[in-house]
């Protein structure tokens, strides 16, 4: 994989305006995997998809552009742990941030994020599926634009 973006205009991509431009509605139930897709734009054209994954011993979200479909950020709420290119191991809770130095550092052809443990900005720790898509959403300047609506059954919670 070749690296198409720099560091700014990763910055650039998450700073614009953003708009949910297609109704997303799921549910999240006991004993399921779910996951799904949520398309998002921006003012100016760009697209971009919010893809999230969640189980009851794991939760993940990963922000990508689709241009180039690199990751600009990734949040992974479980136990596992990623490893970045100076040796420093993220346990738990993270975010994996857009870094040209990580990729370049790392050298593996793919890697082009660096961990970071939550929180994180005004991303909080927490295990909440709802309270870190809220924040994700803030985090990237994206508004729900009415066409949000994810729902956890009730004994989840």
């Amino acid at each position: 994989m070749e690296l198409y973006l720099t560091d700014k205009e990763a910055q650039d991509l998450l700073s614009i305006l953003k708009v949910i431009f297609e109704k997303h509605n799921k549910t999240i139930k006991e004993d399921e995997h779910t996951s799904g897709d949520i398309k998002i734009q921006s003012t100016t054209g760009e697209k971009f998809i919010l893809s999230y994954k969640y189980s009851l011993r794991s939760k993940v979200f990963n922000f990508r552009e689709v241009r180039y479909n690199h990751t600009l950020f990734r949040i992974n709420l479980n136990n596992n742990f990623h490893k970045n290119a100076d040796g420093e191991i993220v346990r738990g809770n993270r975010i994996n941030i857009f870094s040209e130095q990580e990729y370049i550092d790392k050298n593996d052809g793919y890697t082009h994020y660096k961990a970071f443990p939550l929180p994180y900005e005004n991303i909080k720790n927490t295990n909440d599926f709802i309270i870190i898509l809220d924040s994700i959403l803030k985090f990237s300047n994206t508004d729900k634009n009415d066409n949000l609506s994810i729902q956890i059954q009730r004994n989840l919670i």
